[in-house]
């Protein structure tokens, strides 16, 4: 079995069984296990451990805090993993205790009360998952974008977990008709989120991030581009008390010149440039376990 599929696999298990067991303890105790096992992982998963590595030291200015920043990425994340696995137990009044912020709502209204829809653009960062329950509980249409998974148990899963909370999902292929899907939602003024920090399809342009030139997906600056949709960066993030904040920003300025190549690019890059801000001052939150500036290389 290849590497890539065991992990996949191993990784169902795992959630399984820090859902069942999340079930029957208070997230306190979960988030305690968290850092053992964050900590377990760290420890043992040497080659991923190395590419989170050089992810890290292409982010970072300071190189001797590389591998502390490392280690807290391996124990944040499985605390994001406890929190993913008990999304259908929550409610607003558990949200609320939970999310301790909302800054920028009213980009998101904005958006909203504009009637083209709106692209909720986020990153591998923090919890992503979580922003979707919160704008869901808080009473706001939304449709996720995600991308079939490896293992195809996996992907079920979190497929089962957003139904659970009213989130729709639209897996995207290469076909027409998941695009189409996804412009039907923004025509409906509703809000769709996806994540735009990978290329998953060997589709994307190259743009500047992290001082080096790599491939980004177009997938939202061609949509906001076909739809006329607004584009708001939005993020939720842990803070050391681990509890979140969601922080939606102000609309990206995306250009229209009437050149569709020359506004993909720039309007890419210009996303690039926030994921890499929000990116650079949450190093520990961007969860990517492969080496990202190798795999994305751009000419």
């Amino acid at each position: 079995m290849p590497r890539k599929r065991l992990l996949h696999r191993l990784g169902y298990f795992y959630l399984a069984l820090i859902g069942f067991f999340g079930r029957l303890l208070p997230r306190r105790v979960m988030l305690w296990f968290a850092v053992l096992i964050g900590n377990f992982y760290w420890a043992a998963m040497k080659h991923d451990r190395e590419m989170v590595r050089r992810n890290l030291s292409q982010i970072l200015e300071d190189p001797s805090s590389v591998w502390q920043m490392v280690r807290r990425l391996y124990v944040r994340y499985a605390k994001y993993l406890v929190d993913f696995t008990r999304m259908d137990l929550l409610k607003e009044k558990h949200l609320r205790r939970l999310v301790l912020g909302f800054e920028g709502k009213e980009h998101i209204d904005g958006a909203i009360s504009g009637g083209k829809g709106t692209l909720i653009l986020t990153a591998h960062l923090g919890n992503w998952e979580m922003g979707g329950i919160f704008l869901s509980l808080m009473g706001y249409s939304l449709t996720v974008i995600t991308a079939p998974d490896v293992e195809e148990r996996l992907h079920d899963y979190r497929v089962r977990l957003r139904h659970e909370q009213k989130i729709k999902v639209i897996t995207l292929d290469d076909s027409l008709a998941s695009s189409l899907a996804v412009l039907k939602a923004l025509q409906a003024n509703e809000l769709v989120a996806l994540l735009g920090d990978r290329d998953l399809f060997g589709k994307g342009v190259p743009v500047r991030f992290f001082g080096q030139r790599v491939f980004f997906p177009i997938g939202p600056a061609l949509l906001a581009y076909l739809s006329e949709a607004v584009l708001i960066p939005t993020f939720v993030l842990m803070d050391p008390h681990d509890r979140y904040r969601c922080i939606a920003e102000p609309p990206i300025d995306l250009q229209r010149s009437g050149n569709r190549d020359k506004d993909l690019a720039e309007n890419t890059q210009r996303i690039a440039a926030l994921l890499e801000k929000f990116i650079r001052n949450y190093p520990d939150q961007w969860y990517t376990f492969y080496d990202y500036f190798s795999r994305h290389k751009a000419p």
